[in-house]
């Protein structure tokens, strides 16, 4: 099988056939070799699939840890009853309401968590990041081994994205995935497989070039998007599966081509962390009483950078400063010493408002613990007595019934958590807080893939994480799903873009400049 087709029809298999490195190479071998697949338009038909090119061999052949599959196995039913043993306190039935909520826009998300104490040494999972249209799905082990054809990326087809093809006209045009530079190439190959494997359809795959010289390959007319091959012909597009980091830039808020998840959802927290945490603030807000609420570190947005020197202050000399619209951990900023701050302050920084945030550190490091702030638990020791900070992505995905996880995944630090906190100028806080596993340094950003902790018998158990942790981010993922799903409903009502609304709570001169509308 050839999983996609060149416009010239010739095809794929026998260069990878060739190409692909033997499972003893490094996994990061693999990564450059999908790189290295670079046609800017390809095409994708029913039974390409193949898993052994939409999955690293390390993953394909990973048998997935039983603490994971039983997560998986559990079912919101069974969740609600754990969840609600674990804290009395919740209104179960309003838990079940937002487990069985379907949103409107925001179809298919993930969070990312830090596995934490708070002052009182109670132990939880707190959001950093959340996300739309999120990577990972490549990095999940299979449920089922011995049925590869039943993944991840065929669950999130048969549900997510299903809903989004429902009210869409078959006679407005073809089916397209767009992605861009900072995507992972071998989980859209993946995507656009599923898709055309489940709706018996074709799907045109575009890639959008970074170099503003080259004519992009899509344009839209009376609000439907039309993708050009490579013989100059362009196609209408029904229903686009969107990869790109900052779709606002490409995509218009009003369109009659599906665009899944809708641009809406990235703008109003998807994408955008200053308004995913004015959503997490207004919804924290509604769920008052239930016994549920969305946890994450203090956070101060809308912050001028001339401004961050005083908020650093306040936050006791550490902090981490972020760039709102940016993934792939680009324009983050860990602070712990003057040098930091003065990179963080020559850098350039194309955006008005920033985020300042709150550092989740060693306990260690401070004589007492602080009311308001949360401290690293960090991975189990090594051999060496040594603990990294990891994180966790839950990635969810919905249907008429609801939410349901679809992929989980779990990074490490490149270097451990030191038991004090040093003064010297070779001190680099990322190596030591840093999860996110591209390499930025590498000009064709590298995955540092010995970084990522596999799901799976031999290495899930390294990462600490209980069953209940699993639950406790699940149901932290719904809220926040949902949060900003509400705040979409309120940006787009009856279809009309609420710029007045958006202005006063995201005032980014840059950002509104970058709006299609």
């Amino acid at each position: 099988m050839n999983l996609i087709s060149t416009m010239n029809g010739s095809g794929l298999n026998s260069e990878i056939n060739k190409r692909i490195p033997n499972r003893k190479e490094q996994e990061n071998n693999f990564f450059n070799y999908v790189k290295s697949l670079d046609n800017p338009i390809k095409k994708v038909y029913p039974g390409d699939f193949d898993p052994e090119l939409c999955f690293p061999p390390k993953i394909l052949n990973a048998t997935i840890h039983p603490l994971v599959a039983s997560f998986f196995n559990l079912g919101n039913d069974r969740i609600i009853t754990r969840y609600k043993n674990l804290n009395p306190q919740v209104d179960v039935n309003i838990l079940r309401n937002y487990l069985e909520y379907n949103p409107k826009f925001f179809k298919w998300a993930a969070s990312d968590f830090f596995n934490v104490i708070d002052s009182n040494g109670k132990r939880q999972m707190i959001i950093v990041e959340s996300g739309s249209c999120p990577s990972g799905q490549s990095d999940m082990p299979l449920l089922n081994i011995n049925n590869k054809r039943q993944n991840g990326y065929t669950f999130l087809t048969q549900t997510a994205f299903k809903q989004a093809l429902k009210n869409t006209d078959p006679s407005l045009g073809e089916l397209a995935i767009v992605s861009d530079e900072g995507c992972y190439t071998i989980e859209v190959a993946g995507y656009a497989a599923a898709i055309s494997e489940e709706t018996k359809e074709h799907v045109w795959v575009v890639k959008l070039p970074n170099d503003a010289e080259y004519e992009q390959p899509i344009k839209w007319e009376n609000q439907i998007m039309y993708i050009r091959d490579q013989d100059g012909v362009w196609h209408p597009i029904r229903a686009c599966f969107n990869y790109i980091d900052k779709p606002w830039c490409y995509y218009p808020l009003k369109s009659k081509t599906a665009i899944f998840n809708h641009v809406i959802s990235c703008l109003a927290g998807g994408h955008n962390k200053i308004m995913a945490l004015k959503s997490f603030e207004s919804f924290n807000n509604e769920l008052s009483g239930s016994g549920l609420a969305i946890r994450f570190p203090e956070t101060i947005c809308n912050v001028n950078k001339s401004e961050v020197p005083s908020y650093i202050e306040k936050m006791g000399g550490r902090a981490v400063i972020k760039a709102p619209y940016d993934s792939l951990g680009k324009d983050i900023y860990i602070i712990t010493n003057s040098e930091e701050l003065k990179k963080f302050l020559d850098a350039n920084i194309p955006y008005e408002k920033l985020i300042v945030q709150s550092l989740v550190e060693n306990r260690l490091w401070s004589e007492k613990l602080h009311p308001g702030k949360f401290y690293h638990i960090g991975t189990m020791p090594d051999d060496h007595n040594q603990i990294f900070v990891n994180d966790l992505r839950m990635m969810v995905t919905t249907d008429e019934a609801g939410f349901h996880p679809v992929a989980i995944l779990s990074r490490r630090a490149k270097n451990p958590l030191p038991t004090y906190l040093p003064n010297n100028s070779n001190w680099n806080s990322w190596n030591i807080f840093g999860t996110n596993i591209t390499d930025e340094s590498d000009s064709n950003e590298a995955l540092e893939y010995e970084r990522l902790i596999t799901i799976d018998q031999k290495e899930f158990d390294i990462t600490g994480f209980s069953i209940d942790d699993l639950i406790d981010a699940y149901v932290q993922t719904v809220l926040s799903v949902i949060a900003i799903d509400k705040m979409c409903q309120k940006l787009l009502e009856n279809n009309e873009f609420n710029y007045e609304l958006f202005h006063s709570l995201n005032p980014d001169n840059v950002l509104l400049g970058e709006l299609l509308l």
